[in-house]
């Protein structure tokens, strides 16, 4: 039995309706993005007979994920399909990235029981090592101020970003620029030693997973070939190696984003809004969607909000008063 989605609006409906090719939805708070990816998943997997294990949905905390998974289970169950959310695609960037790992650890620089470092954890290995971080020549001059401790925060950052950004520490040694010499140096120490104490930490995460992917032909057409289509939330606030991620898999250009780009909020770890921005760039037919209804915020809220854009540089984007 088809499903019809009576309670969505126009946009809303074209969004969940589109299936083959790049999607672009542009939601802004209280506009009903949730319940359009949840729909437009039961319209990929009721309607369009799709497995529900070719699907890859990523959000950006753990907290959004446990409501997609928790929806979209209880909207699965109405219509008695089968589906196990473990052996989906579904969950943050970090967790997805991971379980590949832990299914193909064989073949990357982990062991068994490796662990999983967290943001404190990883500045406190490094301070633990600190001694090692010392070594590298011009370290006092690059790390001059601050505590010991403010000096591990500051490594920490300057690691993370060089990870995300997919930089190799062996073309920045390559270099005969000292600030690139000394930050390759920096990233090399920082591996080996991740390595030694078999542990990886949320960056390294999804880098490894690109790599891997990369790396071993064989495994990355195994997981290319298990997804049809991939859907991102929160797109505004993805970094660059998840963008990469992100084209990397969605082998049929079947990829749907989601965001605001007026929201990026997570831009100090790393996220750039350029990813949604330029997301259309990449495509000759790249759909593009506005979810313009607001459902959540009160209607002088909405009115001072669409004034403020007009009288602004912002885009020209308005929210239309629902109740």
């Amino acid at each position: 039995m088809a499903i019809r989605f009576p309670n969505a609006n126009p946009q809303q409906l074209e969004a969940i309706r589109h299936v083959d090719g790049p999607l672009l939805i542009i939601a802004g708070p209280g506009t009903g993005k949730t319940y359009t990816l949840i729909n437009r998943t039961l319209n990929l997997i009721i309607n369009k007979k799709v497995d529900p294990n070719k699907i890859f949905i990523s959000t950006f905390t753990e907290k959004a994920a446990n409501e997609l998974v928790t929806r979209l289970s209880n909207e699965l169950e109405k219509y008695n399909i089968d589906f196990n959310t473990n052996e989906m695609y579904i969950g943050t960037f970090h967790s997805i990235c991971l379980k590949i790992l832990k299914d193909s650890i064989s073949f990357t620089d982990l062991k068994k029981n490796f662990k999983l470092y967290d943001q404190f954890d990883q500045q406190y290995f490094i301070y633990q090592h600190l001694s090692s971080f010392k070594e590298i020549e011009f370290f006092d001059e690059y790390y001059e101020f601050g505590t010991y401790w403010d000096k591990c925060e500051n490594i920490l950052k300057d690691i993370n970003r060089l990870v995300e950004e997919l930089i190799d520490y062996n073309d920045l040694l390559a270099s005969n620029n000292k600030d690139y010499i000394f930050y390759g140096k920096l990233l090399e120490t920082y591996k080996k030693l991740r390595v030694e104490h078999n542990f990886i930490d949320f960056s390294s995460i999804q880098v490894e997973t690109y790599k891997l992917l990369l790396s071993n032909k064989e495994l990355f057409s195994k997981i290319q070939n298990s997804i049809d289509f991939v859907m991102i939330d929160e797109y505004q606030d993805t970094n660059h190696i998840q963008e990469r991620i992100a084209f990397l898999l969605s082998k049929k250009n079947n990829l749907c984003v989601v965001g605001d780009d007026d929201q990026s909020i997570y831009r100090f770890r790393g996220a750039t809004v350029r990813n949604i921005l330029e997301f259309t760039t990449h495509f000759t037919d790249c759909k593009k969607v506005e979810l313009v209804n607001n459902y959540r915020s009160h209607k002088d809220i909405v009115k001072f909000y669409n004034n403020w854009m007009d009288t602004t540089e912002g885009r020209d984007f308005h929210f239309n008063w629902d109740i």
